[in-house]
Protein backbone atom coordinates (compact mmCIF):
# COMPACT_ATOMS: atom_id res chain seq x y z
CA UNK A 1 0.00 0.00 0.00
CA UNK A 2 1.07 3.55 -0.96
CA UNK A 3 -0.40 5.86 1.80
CA UNK A 4 0.28 9.55 -0.25
CA UNK A 5 -1.53 11.31 2.34
CA UNK A 6 -0.66 10.36 6.04
CA UNK A 7 -3.66 11.54 8.11
CA UNK A 8 -6.57 10.81 5.23
CA UNK A 9 -6.58 6.68 5.68
CA UNK A 10 -8.68 6.55 8.62
CA UNK A 11 -10.99 8.50 6.73
CA UNK A 12 -11.67 5.64 4.78
CA UNK A 13 -13.83 4.36 7.61
CA UNK A 14 -16.42 7.16 7.40
CA UNK A 15 -17.11 6.55 3.89
CA UNK A 16 -20.63 4.78 3.24
CA UNK A 17 -20.94 5.13 -0.67
CA UNK A 18 -17.66 4.12 -2.74
CA UNK A 19 -18.10 5.58 -6.73
CA UNK A 20 -16.02 3.58 -8.64
CA UNK A 21 -13.98 4.28 -11.82
CA UNK A 22 -14.32 1.14 -14.45
CA UNK A 23 -11.38 0.92 -17.12
CA UNK A 24 -8.09 1.10 -15.54
CA UNK A 25 -9.53 0.39 -11.17
CA UNK A 26 -11.47 -2.86 -11.79
CA UNK A 27 -10.87 -4.21 -15.36
CA UNK A 28 -8.33 -3.28 -18.01
CA UNK A 29 -10.59 -3.71 -21.06
CA UNK A 30 -12.28 -7.00 -20.90
CA UNK A 31 -10.08 -8.11 -18.31
CA UNK A 32 -10.63 -8.32 -14.43
CA UNK A 33 -7.32 -6.93 -12.86
CA UNK A 34 -6.07 -9.52 -10.75
CA UNK A 35 -7.39 -9.31 -7.11
CA UNK A 36 -10.55 -8.04 -7.64
CA UNK A 37 -12.48 -11.03 -7.59
CA UNK A 38 -14.88 -10.81 -4.47
CA UNK A 39 -14.30 -7.13 -4.12
CA UNK A 40 -17.55 -6.25 -4.04
CA UNK A 41 -19.25 -8.90 -2.37
CA UNK A 42 -17.35 -7.77 0.34
CA UNK A 43 -17.48 -4.15 0.26
CA UNK A 44 -21.27 -4.53 0.72
CA UNK A 45 -21.20 -7.23 3.44
CA UNK A 46 -18.88 -4.12 5.06
CA UNK A 47 -22.42 -2.50 4.51
CA UNK A 48 -21.00 -0.38 1.75
CA UNK A 49 -23.07 0.97 -0.97
CA UNK A 50 -21.33 1.49 -4.54
CA UNK A 51 -21.96 2.85 -8.00
CA UNK A 52 -19.67 2.24 -11.21
CA UNK A 53 -18.90 5.10 -12.50
CA UNK A 54 -18.26 5.97 -16.17
CA UNK A 55 -18.14 9.42 -18.97
CA UNK A 56 -18.61 7.34 -21.96
CA UNK A 57 -22.06 8.04 -23.22
CA UNK A 58 -21.95 5.86 -25.95
CA UNK A 59 -23.02 2.94 -24.32
CA UNK A 60 -25.69 2.26 -21.68
CA UNK A 61 -26.68 0.64 -18.53
CA UNK A 62 -27.05 -2.84 -20.00
CA UNK A 63 -24.01 -2.81 -21.87
CA UNK A 64 -21.68 -2.41 -18.12
CA UNK A 65 -24.04 -4.55 -16.63
CA UNK A 66 -23.34 -7.38 -18.70
CA UNK A 67 -19.69 -6.02 -19.53
CA UNK A 68 -19.30 -6.72 -15.62
CA UNK A 69 -20.70 -9.51 -14.93
CA UNK A 70 -18.95 -11.50 -18.05
CA UNK A 71 -16.05 -10.49 -15.61
CA UNK A 72 -17.67 -12.25 -12.53
CA UNK A 73 -18.81 -8.98 -10.92
CA UNK A 74 -23.00 -8.89 -10.05
CA UNK A 75 -23.83 -5.61 -10.76
CA UNK A 76 -27.45 -4.34 -12.02
CA UNK A 77 -28.29 -1.30 -14.10
CA UNK A 78 -29.31 0.40 -10.71
CA UNK A 79 -25.22 0.29 -10.01
CA UNK A 80 -24.83 2.36 -13.11
CA UNK A 81 -23.94 5.73 -13.32
CA UNK A 82 -23.14 7.24 -16.68
CA UNK A 83 -22.69 10.68 -17.87
CA UNK A 84 -25.85 10.38 -19.94
CA UNK A 85 -27.37 10.30 -16.40
CA UNK A 86 -26.39 13.40 -15.44
CA UNK A 87 -27.67 14.48 -18.28
CA UNK A 88 -31.37 12.97 -17.72
CA UNK A 89 -30.78 14.40 -14.17
CA UNK A 90 -30.50 17.88 -15.31
CA UNK A 91 -33.27 18.00 -17.82
CA UNK A 92 -36.06 16.43 -16.17
CA UNK A 93 -35.30 19.07 -13.21
CA UNK A 94 -35.05 22.19 -15.55
CA UNK A 95 -36.33 21.68 -18.97
CA UNK A 96 -38.16 18.32 -18.48
CA UNK A 97 -40.58 19.14 -22.06
CA UNK A 98 -37.48 20.30 -23.99
CA UNK A 99 -37.27 18.86 -27.66
CA UNK A 100 -33.77 17.54 -27.95
CA UNK A 101 -31.54 17.10 -30.93
CA UNK A 102 -29.31 14.18 -30.56
CA UNK A 103 -25.62 13.50 -31.63
CA UNK A 104 -25.11 10.85 -30.13
CA UNK A 105 -25.30 6.74 -30.71
CA UNK A 106 -28.61 4.82 -30.45
CA UNK A 107 -28.13 4.11 -27.25
CA UNK A 108 -27.72 7.41 -25.77
CA UNK A 109 -31.17 7.99 -27.72
CA UNK A 110 -32.83 4.97 -25.95
CA UNK A 111 -31.30 6.58 -22.33
CA UNK A 112 -32.56 9.92 -22.99
CA UNK A 113 -36.00 8.54 -23.95
CA UNK A 114 -36.43 5.72 -21.39
CA UNK A 115 -35.86 8.78 -18.99
CA UNK A 116 -38.71 10.86 -20.41
CA UNK A 117 -36.82 13.14 -22.73
CA UNK A 118 -38.56 14.51 -26.16
CA UNK A 119 -35.94 13.65 -28.84
CA UNK A 120 -36.71 15.08 -32.03
CA UNK A 121 -36.23 13.10 -35.09
CA UNK A 122 -33.88 14.49 -37.44
CA UNK A 123 -35.62 16.91 -39.58
CA UNK A 124 -36.56 20.63 -39.47
CA UNK A 125 -38.07 21.33 -36.40
CA UNK A 126 -35.85 23.93 -34.25
CA UNK A 127 -35.12 21.99 -31.14
CA UNK A 128 -34.36 23.47 -27.86
CA UNK A 129 -30.92 21.87 -27.07
CA UNK A 130 -28.67 20.20 -29.30
CA UNK A 131 -27.11 17.39 -27.35
CA UNK A 132 -23.50 15.98 -27.94
CA UNK A 133 -22.45 12.13 -26.58
CA UNK A 134 -19.49 10.34 -27.73
CA UNK A 135 -20.79 9.97 -31.15
CA UNK A 136 -19.19 6.84 -32.83
CA UNK A 137 -22.42 6.99 -35.15
CA UNK A 138 -21.30 9.94 -36.72
CA UNK A 139 -21.94 11.34 -39.75
CA UNK A 140 -21.82 14.69 -41.49
CA UNK A 141 -25.35 15.82 -42.38
CA UNK A 142 -25.89 15.52 -38.75
CA UNK A 143 -23.04 17.28 -37.84
CA UNK A 144 -23.59 20.16 -40.38
CA UNK A 145 -27.32 20.56 -38.83
CA UNK A 146 -26.48 20.72 -35.78
CA UNK A 147 -23.45 23.11 -35.76
CA UNK A 148 -26.11 25.51 -38.21
CA UNK A 149 -28.91 25.45 -35.65
CA UNK A 150 -26.12 26.40 -32.77
CA UNK A 151 -24.91 29.01 -34.84
CA UNK A 152 -28.44 30.33 -35.24
CA UNK A 153 -28.45 30.02 -31.21
CA UNK A 154 -29.53 26.74 -30.20
CA UNK A 155 -28.05 26.19 -27.09
CA UNK A 156 -26.24 22.61 -26.67
CA UNK A 157 -25.23 20.34 -24.16
CA UNK A 158 -22.42 17.98 -23.82
CA UNK A 159 -22.25 14.75 -22.08
CA UNK A 160 -18.41 14.71 -20.57
CA UNK A 161 -15.35 16.01 -21.59
CA UNK A 162 -13.38 13.59 -22.68
CA UNK A 163 -11.05 13.95 -25.59
CA UNK A 164 -9.49 10.49 -25.68
CA UNK A 165 -11.27 7.24 -25.63
CA UNK A 166 -8.81 4.55 -24.42
CA UNK A 167 -9.16 1.30 -25.80
CA UNK A 168 -7.33 -2.15 -26.20
CA UNK A 169 -3.61 -2.30 -27.14
CA UNK A 170 -2.57 1.20 -26.24
CA UNK A 171 -4.99 2.79 -29.03
CA UNK A 172 -7.79 5.35 -28.36
CA UNK A 173 -10.74 6.65 -30.16
CA UNK A 174 -11.54 10.64 -30.88
CA UNK A 175 -14.01 11.01 -27.69
CA UNK A 176 -16.74 13.62 -26.90
CA UNK A 177 -14.26 16.13 -25.88
CA UNK A 178 -12.45 16.34 -29.35
CA UNK A 179 -16.07 16.63 -30.82
CA UNK A 180 -17.04 19.59 -28.85
CA UNK A 181 -13.57 20.99 -30.33
CA UNK A 182 -15.11 20.51 -33.62
CA UNK A 183 -18.22 21.96 -33.12
CA UNK A 184 -16.72 25.05 -31.29
CA UNK A 185 -14.01 25.66 -34.67
CA UNK A 186 -17.12 25.50 -36.42
CA UNK A 187 -19.81 27.79 -34.78
CA UNK A 188 -17.21 29.62 -32.41
CA UNK A 189 -19.50 28.19 -29.93
CA UNK A 190 -18.95 26.09 -26.40
CA UNK A 191 -21.34 23.59 -24.71
CA UNK A 192 -23.52 25.59 -22.11
CA UNK A 193 -23.13 22.69 -20.14
CA UNK A 194 -21.21 19.60 -19.63
CA UNK A 195 -22.39 16.82 -17.78
CA UNK A 196 -19.73 13.33 -16.35
CA UNK A 197 -16.55 13.49 -14.56
CA UNK A 198 -15.40 16.20 -13.11
CA UNK A 199 -18.74 17.98 -13.01
CA UNK A 200 -20.99 18.09 -9.89
CA UNK A 201 -23.92 16.47 -11.46
CA UNK A 202 -23.10 12.64 -10.99
CA UNK A 203 -22.39 13.75 -6.98
CA UNK A 204 -25.90 15.92 -7.26
CA UNK A 205 -27.27 12.29 -8.38
CA UNK A 206 -25.80 10.18 -5.64
CA UNK A 207 -26.16 12.52 -2.66
CA UNK A 208 -30.60 12.79 -3.67
CA UNK A 209 -30.38 8.60 -4.35
CA UNK A 210 -28.68 7.70 -0.90
CA UNK A 211 -28.91 10.54 1.39
CA UNK A 212 -25.61 10.56 1.90
CA UNK A 213 -23.78 13.86 2.59
CA UNK A 214 -20.35 14.57 0.96
CA UNK A 215 -18.24 13.36 3.55
CA UNK A 216 -19.63 9.95 3.28
CA UNK A 217 -18.62 9.29 -0.52
CA UNK A 218 -15.46 8.33 -1.70
CA UNK A 219 -14.16 8.59 -5.49
CA UNK A 220 -11.63 5.93 -6.89
CA UNK A 221 -10.26 6.15 -9.83
CA UNK A 222 -6.88 5.89 -12.04
CA UNK A 223 -7.14 9.16 -13.89
CA UNK A 224 -5.79 12.29 -12.10
CA UNK A 225 -7.74 14.49 -14.84
CA UNK A 226 -11.14 13.18 -14.46
CA UNK A 227 -11.44 10.57 -11.22
CA UNK A 228 -9.46 12.48 -9.01
CA UNK A 229 -9.94 15.96 -10.14
CA UNK A 230 -14.24 15.24 -9.99
CA UNK A 231 -13.58 14.13 -6.22
CA UNK A 232 -11.09 17.16 -5.57
CA UNK A 233 -13.76 19.47 -7.33
CA UNK A 234 -16.78 17.93 -5.54
CA UNK A 235 -15.08 17.58 -1.40
CA UNK A 236 -15.56 13.72 -2.05
CA UNK A 237 -12.68 11.46 -0.48
CA UNK A 238 -10.51 11.54 -3.66
CA UNK A 239 -8.62 8.00 -4.25
CA UNK A 240 -5.96 7.19 -6.84
CA UNK A 241 -5.25 3.64 -7.18
CA UNK A 242 -2.21 2.37 -9.42
CA UNK A 243 -3.53 -0.06 -12.18
CA UNK A 244 -4.40 2.18 -14.87
CA UNK A 245 -3.37 5.37 -16.01
CA UNK A 246 -1.59 7.40 -13.66
CA UNK A 247 1.36 6.78 -11.89
CA UNK A 248 3.46 7.83 -8.36
CA UNK A 249 5.68 10.09 -10.76
CA UNK A 250 2.19 11.58 -12.18
CA UNK A 251 1.19 12.66 -8.89
CA UNK A 252 4.18 13.70 -7.95
CA UNK A 253 4.84 15.54 -11.15
CA UNK A 254 1.40 16.90 -11.35
CA UNK A 255 -0.58 19.67 -10.07
CA UNK A 256 -3.96 17.42 -9.23
CA UNK A 257 -3.20 15.61 -5.67
CA UNK A 258 -4.76 12.56 -4.45
CA UNK A 259 -6.28 12.61 -0.84
CA UNK A 260 -5.04 8.77 -0.68
CA UNK A 261 -3.10 6.85 -3.27
CA UNK A 262 -3.24 3.21 -3.11
CA UNK A 263 -1.73 0.26 -5.24
CA UNK A 264 -4.90 -1.53 -6.20
CA UNK A 265 -8.64 -1.00 -5.05
CA UNK A 266 -8.91 -4.14 -3.45
CA UNK A 267 -6.55 -2.65 -0.28
CA UNK A 268 -9.65 -0.50 0.67
CA UNK A 269 -11.17 -3.09 2.30
CA UNK A 270 -8.28 -3.16 4.62
CA UNK A 271 -9.30 0.51 6.23
CA UNK A 272 -13.45 -0.83 6.49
Amino acid sequence: MVNYVLGKIENLNQIKCFLFDMDGTINLGNTLIAGMEGFFEKLKASGRTFYLVTNNSSKDHQHYVAKMQRLGIDVGKEDILISSDALVYYLKKKHSQAKLLVLGTPELVYTLQEGGLNVLEKGGERPDFIILGFDMTLNYESLATACRWIDKGVPYLATHPDVRCPIEGGEFLPDCGAMIELIKTATSKSPQLIFGKPYHYLVDMVMERTGYSKDAIAMVGDRLSTDIAFGLNNELLSILVLTGEATKEDVKQGTIKPDLMLTHAAEILKYL
